[in-house]
């Protein structure tokens, strides 16, 4: 078996899932419908790290939720959400931003991502 590493240099930018990823993949529901999560604080350091090394995170989501954009104000990091194909919202962030898909680390954790 061929090893290959990935040299961090030429990572141009780290893609994050919300659901699943920043949070613990579950739902709390109360009666009146209203949902929560829970996020890790743990996640604000790992992004901050990135950004002290200089390379560019983003949340990309296919729900347009309030939870998402106000976690992603607190870490500082760009927010896509209510996207309906990810995989063509992260090509045209890549376009966007003259980065080369195979130069993008994506973390998600269902078969939609």
């Amino acid at each position: 078996m061929e090893s290959s590493s990935i040299s961090l240099d030429n990572v141009h930018a780290f893609i994050f899932d919300f659901d699943g990823v920043l949070t613990n993949n579950m739902v709390f529901l109360s009666e009146s419908g209203e949902e929560s999560v829970v996020c890790s604080r743990s996640d604000g350091l790992a992004f901050d790290v990135l950004r002290k090394i200089g390379k560019q995170s983003y949340i990309l989501s296919t729900e347009k939720n309030p939870v998402v954009s106000a976690r992603a104000k607190k870490l500082k990091v760009p927010v896509l959400q209510g996207v309906s194909n990810k995989l063509d919202s992260l090509n045209k962030l890549a376009d966007k931003n003259g980065y080369d898909l195979k130069n993008i680390i994506y973390v998600g954790n269902d078969l939609n991502d």
